[in-house]
């Protein structure tokens, strides 16, 4: 931790007194990219992760979340991305926007999911995302202009007012107010978007996917969809970059031919997760999935459209014909654990608790380190009562995901009524802190540390702990 600090002291230092360089894009490796390490752009980013989580409403569906996290690491090994210690937040907003940030930080609005019509449209944003955590961007863009008076401007090239959609957010800390901005020269995005191209192809998804992305995007724009776009915000985007794409994809196609290109059923399943969440018409829904299930000619479709009448009937508490609907899209896809899991969750929110535990420990005895059976069961178990259970599997997890808040959360929740209170404690400073919320943080271990005055090894952890956090409060001070 104490090498952290001189860190951010360093950063400080070296980033103020920056020279101005040319606007040639430079070489990866040279002085001007080199200005942060790899592993300072990991330690700055987290810290920048905390501070925006404090501002942003995160979507919480662990399908959701799996599903992105998947994708991402599986276009990563396409890439050129050294480090691969990525972190993900998903931004429960109806606009179209994905954004990455120094030190693998990845952001997705749920939008992306409502206005993609296939895997390769989506994957055609996170391979570009990609390329500029690839090619560093975002260290790079910090030699262009003026020096920096705070360390956090190595993340400035990400707006929180995308994000967000609202131009004048400012992300606030005990001494920061800094409103971010972008700053990605039209090089960066030109050779973000021939990059993310290459490792989109190379993933197995179809080359046209880029091009029928910009369209998607230069459709919006030209309709002036503030509400619903907010991409144009952090990508600036000339007309020639659809022109580009097409350009790409026809010499692809006239040196490669593939029979087919990925476009995987769990991206349409999560699609209509999404989507049923954003509406808010449930009735609505039941009308469109229903016009959709009797228009579906194939298996996929059928699927996929039974799977979103079953989410419209659920979200109505119509449970009888949602489990009638789940079942039938499993005996379509038995192998799927996408639908096994929405099985248990169907019994959960239908309050069928025994049947919801019971296939959560069948499924979890299958796929024991999955993310969102494992966090699903917990709450099943929580519902039953069966707290020291719940709290067993939660504190795995926290091993496991010890950046995820969600996890510590859930985990502060089921410890009050286990009676584990120094746990709760401890648990929710580590939510506090993972959400910017360091002096919080530091208040509950403090509660946490007079519960344990008894237990020597159990209060120096927490005494350690709480150390740590209160340095990083004193650093943001001072850089403010």
């Amino acid at each position: 931790m104490k090498r952290f600090f001189l860190f951010l002291t360093l950063l400080v230092v070296s980033l103020s007194s920056a020279q101005d360089i040319q606007d040639d894009l430079p070489v990866l490796g040279d002085r001007s990219s080199a200005s942060v390490s790899l592993s300072g752009e990991y330690e700055m980013g987290r810290l920048w992760l905390s501070l925006f989580r404090s501002q942003a409403k995160e979507h919480s569906d662990p399908l959701v979340r799996s599903y992105i996290e998947d994708l991402i690491y599986r276009l990563a090994e396409n890439s050129q991305v050294k480090d691969r210690r990525f972190e993900f937040i998903i931004i429960d907003d109806k606009s179209i926007n994905a954004f990455a940030a120094a030190g693998g930080i990845i952001g997705i609005n749920t939008g992306l999911f409502f206005y993609t019509n296939d895997e390769s449209e989506f994957s055609s944003v996170m391979t570009h995302e990609l390329a500029h955590l690839s090619q560093r961007h975002y260290a790079r863009s910090q030699n262009r202009g003026s020096p920096l008076a705070n360390a956090l401007m190595i993340l400035g090239s990400i707006a929180l007012a995308a994000a967000s959609n609202n131009p004048q957010a400012l992300i606030t800390g005990p001494a920061l107010m800094q409103q971010l901005n972008t700053n990605f020269t039209r090089s960066n995005e030109q050779e973000a978007d021939r990059i993310g191209f290459n490792n989109l192809v190379r993933s197995g998804f179809d080359p046209k996917g880029q091009g029928r992305m910009f369209k998607i995007l230069q459709d919006l724009s030209r309709n002036n969809s503030e509400d619903q776009f907010g991409y144009l915000r952090t990508h600036p985007f000339p007309k020639d970059r659809v022109t580009d794409a097409r350009i790409r994809e026809t010499e692809f196609e006239e040196k490669n031919s593939f029979v087919s290109y990925r476009d995987s059923i769990d991206f349409h399943l999560i699609k209509k997760r999404v989507e049923s969440g954003i509406e808010q018409n449930p009735r609505g829904l039941i009308r469109k999935y229903s016009s959709e299930v009797r228009k579906a000619k194939t298996k996929k479709d059928r699927t996929i459209s039974k799977y979103a009448l079953h989410l419209a009937y659920l979200n109505n508490k119509e449970y009888s014909k949602a489990f009638s609907l789940i079942r039938e899209c499993i005996e379509l896809s038995p192998i799927n654990i996408n639908l096994q899991i929405s099985l248990m969750e169907a019994h959960m929110k239908a309050g069928n608790t025994l049947e919801s535990v019971s296939i959560g420990k069948n499924l979890i005895s299958l796929h024991p380190n999955n993310y969102s059976i494992s966090l699903l069961l917990s709450k099943a178990l929580f519902i039953d009562k069966k707290y020291d259970e719940a709290e067993e599997i939660l504190n795995d997890i926290s091993k496991k995901r010890p950046s995820d808040p969600f996890v510590w959360y859930e985990l502060a929740e089921v410890q009050g009524f286990s009676n584990n209170l120094i746990g709760l404690h401890r648990s929710r400073a580590e939510y506090f802190f993972l959400t910017g919320r360091f002096e919080a943080a530091i208040m509950q271990l403090r509660e946490a540390s007079k519960l344990a005055i008894n237990f020597f090894e159990v209060n120096e952890s927490i005494r350690t702990r709480m150390e740590e956090i209160y340095q990083t409060t004193e650093a943001l001070k001072r850089m403010g």
